[in-house]
């Protein structure tokens, strides 16, 4: 029996950004090709400047595609039309870095969390309200956190607020862009959490985009390392953690902080034992 369809199949893509006269363009990918599969997660993870912010944009349509193929059940999106793209948002969706900046602040948090079920046709009026205070619900938040603004909430609260947002619509595929960096390390790992417990029972899949190796390997099924806009080591997620073989994925294995002295201490001793 053959292998079932990847969800997201990403094959030799090029993004490139113009950098002014007589400066060649920067390759924000370069030849990247990654898979991911239906209810999985794909971490990407690198330091900022690595180019897996750019891969995330070019899923979602924001960035400028030089060469290159986006499959996404089966549908090419390199050259799709921007109505075509508009409708793929119920199917597609993002959670930004940051909580203060990614909801409206002169909108209720229930109007802001009715507009994509409106956008799409799901639900209207009551049954919308209703399906609001459901997912406030599902990720924590009292039911009336509809009538309030996001000034209200809490770093947490807000990111919480932006995974309902995302999620209500039952996308497929999800793009976490450093979804828990600006959160503190406890309030992190609820988020975390929360987000591994609504794939288990949604089933979406997660491309999730992080510089922190911890994190990733909290959360991946498969990890592919990025490095000034190459793809340079790709597995699954306990054996690019366990076993890297390139130095730059050692460096930043390295740098991952760790509550515990003596894990650090430990995963020193793993990458210098032969």
């Amino acid at each position: 029996m053959s292998a079932p369809e990847p969800l997201l199949e990403v094959t030799e893509l090029t993004v490139s950004y113009r950098r002014g006269f007589r400066r060649p363009p920067l390759l924000a990918n370069n030849g990247v090709s990654v898979t991911l599969g239906r209810g999985q997660t794909l971490g990407i993870v690198g330091e900022s400047g690595s180019g897996k912010s750019t891969l995330g944009d070019a899923v979602l349509g924001f960035a400028p595609i030089a060469s290159g193929s986006i499959r996404f059940a089966g549908e090419e999106l390199v050259g799709a039309t921007a109505r075509r793209r508009r409708e793929l948002t119920k199917n597609i969706q993002v959670i930004f870095q940051n909580p203060y900046a990614s909801l409206n602040p002169a909108k209720p948090i229930g109007q802001t969390l009715s507009e994509p079920l409106a956008a799409h046709g799901l639900a209207h009026g009551a049954a919308a309200r209703e399906r609001v205070a459901r997912w406030l619900d599902i990720v924590g938040l009292s039911p009336d956190a509809a009538e309030r603004y996001p000034r209200d909430f809490s770093g947490g609260q807000r990111q919480r607020i932006a995974i309902a947002r995302a999620l209500l619509v039952e996308p497929d595929l999800v793009v976490c862009d450093e979804a828990v960096s600006a959160l503190d390390l406890s309030i992190q790992a609820q988020i975390l959490n929360l987000l591994l417990d609504l794939q288990a029972r949604l089933g979406v899949s997660y491309l999730f985009i992080t510089h922190d190796m911890a994190v990733v390997e909290h959360m991946s099924s498969r990890i592919a390392v990025m490095h000034r806009g190459l793809i340079i080591e790709e597995g699954p997620a306990h054996e690019i953690v366990h076993s890297p073989t390139a130095d730059y994925t050692r460096a930043l294995l390295e740098a991952a902080p760790s509550p515990d002295p003596r894990v650090q201490r430990e995963r020193r001793r793993e990458r210098t034992t032969p």
